[in-house]
């Protein structure tokens, strides 16, 4: 027989299982509210060739070819692109979501964040701008002693990661994964 004190005594796994669960609920349901608000154009222009409208931005998704974080970074180059910058809770809302409707959220991928220069100095190296710390954007996994970032010098380039529901993780930047690119001009 189940007490009713017992009903709310939840395990810690229990309790952060639930709060993943309902920040995907509300990430979904913001994410389809805001659908029929996007536009087709990036800025004022069409996106180019390689390049698909997420949101805001116009991206290239690479997910033929896995390369370390400066061959991604060179490759975006190539496209007249840099590595994707996040710089707020609606941007990881929509590419995360993006990911899941190509099929393709099982993978890592790069994006423009690192802290090559200063080790846990975060920075987009689009525009050298802060990358948002903590929730919602840096994943946290049961058993560690907290969010990401915590590989220290050894770990010192952003992906957004699976295995932490889409959050971002930092890794060896020479370790090979998928990358993100996003559209910036010539």
């Amino acid at each position: 027989m189940i007490r009713g004190s017992q009903l709310f005594k939840r395990t810690r796994k229990e309790v952060f299982d639930m709060k993943k669960s309902i920040w995907k609920l509300l990430l979904l349901a913001a994410t389809l509210s805001s659908v029929q608000s996007q536009s087709k154009y990036c800025g004022n222009e069409k996106c180019p060739t390689f390049y698909k409208q997420v949101g805001r931005n116009c991206v290239y998704i690479s997910t033929k070819t896995k390369l370390n974080w400066q061959e991604a970074r060179e490759t975006c180059h190539s496209i007249d692109g840099e590595l994707l910058t996040l710089p707020d809770a609606n941007s990881l809302r929509e590419i995360t979501l993006h990911l899941q409707v190509l099929g393709v959220f099982g993978n890592k991928f790069w994006i423009g964040a690192n802290d090559k220069e200063r080790e846990g100095s975060w920075r987009w190296i689009k525009d050298q701008s802060d990358v948002p710390m903590g929730t919602p954007f840096w994943g946290y996994k049961q058993g560690s002693p907290g969010h990401q970032p915590q590989g220290k010098d050894k770990q010192n380039c952003g992906i957004l990661d699976d295995g932490f529901g889409g959050e971002m993780n930092d890794r060896e930047c020479h370790a090979e994964f998928f990358f993100i690119c996003e559209y910036v001009g010539k």
